[in-house]
């Protein structure tokens, strides 16, 4: 499969607007995190938790200033192992004790939920539309993110719960949610679901490349998409806003992905010396990595995970003896790791002040709000007039956000303000001195068209009349298999069909124009920013609703 991506050559001056980077370096944060998932050798499991427990909770009173942490995902099914083992090894309130001092907090990876090949998966092959496929992936998600199965067969179990349902039953709400779907490009339908159950977690974003995705191009598709996501020194190009979810992704160029614990200090600090810090930059390292534990041929290929092993072969699924390394080995990979902290807290942060950990409520405290602020409707106009300028030296393509009374707005914040605005004008004849940033969703589907209707014109009356007749839907958020929340994708006025991109510049133009019979001209527009065309994708365009809803995530230190 290639890479659905367009490599501009103007995107910089574009998409960043020639923005200066800050001579002085950003930080370096580091994530830790411990991925847990097998509930079959559950023995390694506990012994995993036993040993990565107290070495965080080591450094952590060694040095507090660093603000050692991390993240432990777990999911639903060993969630529920590990309360079953409970009365018998103390596994649970040990992780809960340690979550109690502040040592880790606990997320949720749908990756290992029983089994690999029944897994929950939406079924296209007599699906036409893209609203078909919405509920489809939608409903999959449901069932993944709900349903308890059978741990080695995969088959649904009636009347018990599973996913991150059970897991919040067992642990509470998770910071941190992942594996949920495989596409990239876009998982608002899985959004829609999980929000019933959790809004407030991060989730992962770009991952590292995967050879068995085989997509072209996909290093330098991350990097344009990153930049994008960090045009401002306090921004990360790893740090970025879509469908109102925090995103940490593990890469964002060719200096950085994610680390195992056990590879070292060498092997982070080369890397490190090489990150470009006109940003500020995230590295994601795992700990307690099962590898560790594993002789070479069950580490790799088609012997690993050892969950593989057990869904083949459900009469014998635990690991034989021979997989596993002995003891001394063991520990060794641990001293890496254990090594590899101790040279952060006591070496590259001492030389580095402001660099730090961060756990997964870190970046939500220290990134400000997605939604639910007011942006004044004077530095609104101000801030579109500016984007203006831009749109018009690149007719046809969409900017990636707006950035208005310091706040960035993705094209779908954009959208929702914008006719708010108009709509109270077409209302009253006035604007409103501010409008509210609420939640909406892209376009359901994504046009491919862009040069409809092109020449036509309207006025600022009409727009706002349009506006009017729209305002309500976007603010309607009971529940639909479809949101009903979501950015239209086509618009008619004064008899032109418009997709939303074109739309969208008409309301741009009419809010700076603020006078009802000025006259508007219908340009080109696609659908997909720039930053939606390079942004590392599996999906076809008609499904990528998603990319209307990106936009970078500033990060304001706290104490």
């Amino acid at each position: 499969m290639k890479l659905a991506a367009s490599w501009k050559p103007v995107f910089w001056l574009l998409a960043l607007g020639c923005l200066a980077r800050a001579a002085d370096k950003q930080p370096v944060h580091i994530y830790l995190y411990e991925r847990l998932g097998d509930y079959v050798n559950i023995e390694l499991t506990e012994d995993r938790l036993r040993r990565v427990l107290p070495m965080i909770e080591k450094f952590r009173k060694q040095r507090p200033q660093a603000h050692v942490s991390a993240t432990i995902l777990l999911s639903g099914a060993l969630s529920e192992e590990l309360a079953a083992r409970n009365s018998k090894t103390g596994i649970k309130d040990l992780m809960l004790d340690y979550v109690r001092r502040g040592v880790v907090e606990l997320g949720y990876d749908g990756s290992d939920e029983p089994t690999y090949h029944r897994r929950p998966m939406p079924d296209f092959s007599n699906v036409k539309t893209p609203e078909q496929r919405w509920v489809l992936r939608g409903e999959a998600a449901e069932r993944l993110l709900t349903e308890a199965r059978d741990p080695l067969t995969g088959v649904p179990i009636s009347g018990a719960t599973g996913g991150l349902k059970r897991m919040q039953e067992i642990f509470g709400p998770a910071v941190c949610i992942t594996g949920i779907l495989d596409d990239l490009g876009g998982d608002s339908e899985s959004i829609q679901r999980i929000s019933r159950y959790n809004n407030k977690a991060i989730m992962f974003g770009v991952p590292d490349p995967d050879p068995a995705r085989n997509l072209h191009g996909f290093r330098g598709s991350a990097q344009q998409f990153g930049s994008g996501m960090g045009p401002v020194p306090n921004s990360s190009t790893e740090l970025f806003w879509q469908d109102n979810f925090l995103r940490s992704s593990e890469t964002s160029d060719a200096a950085i992905r994610r680390v195992s614990g056990y590879e070292g200090p060498a092997v982070l600090e080369e890397m490190l010396a090489k990150l470009d810090r006109s940003t500020v930059r995230i590295v994601h390292v795992e700990l307690g990595d099962q590898r560790m534990y594993l002789k070479p041929d069950y580490a790799k290929g088609i012997m690993y995970p050892p969950l593989k092993l057990a869904f083949s072969h459900p009469e014998l699924p635990k690991l034989p003896r021979e997989a596993l390394r002995e003891e001394a080995e063991v520990q060794a990979s641990y001293a890496k790791e254990e090594a590899m902290i101790r040279w952060l807290v006591e070496d590259y942060f001492a030389a580095n002040p402001s660099s730090r950990f961060v756990a997964s409520s870190d970046l939500k405290q220290m990134t400000p709000p997605s939604l639910g602020f007011e942006i004044s409707t004077g530095k609104l106009r101000e801030g579109i007039a500016e984007s203006l300028k831009t749109w018009d030296a690149n007719s046809a393509t969409l900017p990636m956000y707006l950035r208005a009374d310091g706040h960035y707005l993705s094209l779908a914040d954009t959208f929702q303000v914008l006719t708010d605005a108009l709509s109270e004008f077409h209302r009253s004849g006035k604007f409103p001195g501010s409008v509210r940033v609420s939640q909406v969703y892209g376009p359901v589907p994504v046009p491919g068209d862009y040069a409809n209707n092109t020449g036509g014109v309207t006025t600022v009356a009409s727009v706002a009349k349009i506006c009017a007749t729209l305002a309500g839907p976007l603010h309607d958020t009971s529940w639909s298999p479809i949101p009903k929340n979501k950015v239209p994708s086509r618009v008619s006025i004064d008899g032109m069909d418009l997709n939303a991109a074109q739309f969208l510049r008409l309301m741009s133009e009419a809010l700076v124009a603020a006078t009802p019979e000025t006259r508007l001209k219908v340009k080109m527009a696609s659908m997909l920013s720039l930053a939606g065309e390079v942004a590392p994708k599996t999906r076809l365009q008609v499904d990528q609703g998603a990319t209307w809803t990106f936009k970078p995530a500033p990060l304001e230190e706290t104490k």
